[in-house]
């Protein structure tokens, strides 16, 4: 049914519950999860276009949205990271 699952991500405790209902979806379809969050602080809006180094806000999240990864994959399921920049509505 599903081979992939896009799950934005805001980095905080509301993704937990999404996450655990995502991990029943995808168990049964046996499909992959794809986690996505976009930082959205100055330097990460204009981190392309000013050539940027990455935040420290952008090096928290990247560890946060990598550990779920991590923690995923323990549980038998593909997974992806994806940590984007700029407008959350624009990006996803």
């Amino acid at each position: 049914m599903y081979r992939r699952i896009l799950v934005p991500l805001e980095h905080s405790s509301y993704d937990r519950v999404i996450i655990d209902h995502v991990r029943q979806l995808a168990r049964l379809c046996g499909s992959a999860i794809v986690l996505i969050h976009v930082a959205d602080g100055w330097a990460a809006r204009n981190q392309q276009s000013l050539k940027l180094r990455e935040s420290e806000e952008m090096r928290v999240d990247r560890d946060y949205i990598e550990g779920l990864c991590a923690w995923l994959r323990g549980e038998g399921f593909e997974t992806e990271s994806i940590l984007a920049g700029g407008d959350p509505a624009s990006e996803i």
